[in-house]
């Protein structure tokens, strides 16, 4: 573990009892586990923007009684290979599944693949969590 570094901010009291609830809510223990998470999110964004070796989760529902559209995600999945590390599909009830896929590689592919998967009709939600490797945060 390194050695612990003290900082000080100064805040408008308003923002100050803004941020207290957030803390409060989202079940923080301290302002500072807060503010070290929402700089850790921020160095997350940075490393997406400049293009380092990044991971993330893809989530899908959809109706697989729909015409094709589990056929169409095994298809598109097949052409990114080089990012996807691992999929795990899921019967949420009798018509709806999730699929869930995890990805490692250059966030502009990643991105790629996440525009590939949208455009296939059916799917009823889609979404991207981005996140890092672990090895260029603290």
């Amino acid at each position: 573990m390194s050695k612990l570094t003290r900082i000080s901010i100064s805040l408008e009291e308003d923002l100050q009892k803004q941020f207290d609830q957030v803390v409060e809510e989202e079940g923080y223990p301290t302002r500072s586990e807060a503010i070290k998470s929402l700089i850790r999110q921020r160095l997350v964004q940075r490393e997406w923007i400049k293009g380092n070796l990044v991971a993330g989760a893809i989530t899908m529902v959809f109706d697989h009684h729909v015409h094709e559209v589990a056929n169409k995600l095994l298809s598109v999945q097949h052409d990114f290979v080089d990012v996807i590390v691992s999929t795990q599909h899921v019967h949420l009830d009798h018509h709806n599944c999730m699929e869930t896929i995890i990805v490692k590689g250059k966030p502009r592919r990643i991105q790629r693949l996440v525009s590939e998967l949208k455009s296939i009709k059916g799917l009823k939600h889609q979404s991207l969590v981005m996140t890092t490797t672990g090895k260029d945060i603290a």
